[in-house]
């Protein structure tokens, strides 16, 4: 739970609450804190807080579950639903985890999640995965989404679950996309640091069944990709 709360960027501090007391949470300008009764039990603690953050992640992470004139939105609530942020069904292989996200992206976010076609190899240096959209024969906006198959599968997993969280949170998709509206996504992992397409894309895999490793993916910038 400190790790969790340390990406976050909450601090932990012990207080003398009256028994009881649940955890309270409060921001400053200097961050955001998270005040636990003192007479816990490490037990009690780690329970305590871990539903704190968990309402926190969900409160931060969920958007609304309608369709919109781009596409339709990712709402990870219910993924979470009655759950300590471990897997859903259990651990599963990479590969089922792969066709869970695949999964997600076809029917949750109305995209289309396809490997890169063979011609499409060489692929531009540090590209792993590719975003952009299309409409659709009503009209609506819709994501595809290309992954580099030939990878390892544990780094398509969690590419997969980058891309989805990345769709999901669609202004933020839309903020990193070059002039085209594309997004070239580097298979170069760098540690998650906080809230966001990153962290919702770690916590995604996890819950599809696999420990996810770095799931921060920066994008490849258009010049790289000429």
């Amino acid at each position: 739970m400190e790790v969790l709360a340390e990406v976050m960027r909450i601090d932990l501090i012990d207080l003398e609450l009256s028994p009881g007391s649940p955890p309270i949470s409060f921001a400053g300008p200097e961050g955001a804190w998270m005040a636990i009764q003192d007479s816990l039990s490490p037990k009690e603690r780690e329970h305590r807080v871990r539903e704190l953050l968990t309402a926190r992640l969900i409160q931060d992470a969920d958007l609304p579950d309608r369709r919109s004139p781009r596409c339709r939105k990712l709402n990870i609530t219910a993924l979470y639903a009655y759950s300590q942020w471990g897997p859903r069904d259990g651990w599963r292989s990479d590969e089922e985890v792969i066709v869970s996200l695949r999964s997600l992206i076809a029917h949750v976010l109305d995209g289309a999640p396809e490997d890169f076609p063979d011609d499409a190899y060489p692929l531009p240096d540090g590209v792993g995965a590719v975003i952009a959209f299309g409409y659709d024969a009503v009209g609506r906006r819709r994501p595809l989404v290309w992954v580099d198959s030939r990878l390892p599968r544990g780094l398509c997993a969690d590419l997969w679950g980058f891309c989805a969280a990345l769709i999901g949170v669609g202004d933020e998709s839309e903020a990193r996309a070059d002039e085209d509206g594309v997004l070239y996504v580097s298979k170069r992992r760098q540690p998650v640091t906080g809230p966001g397409p990153e962290l919702l894309g770690a916590l995604t895999v996890q819950r599809f069944g696999r420990r996810p490793g770095d799931c921060a993916f920066p994008m490849v910038t258009p010049p790289d990709v000429d």
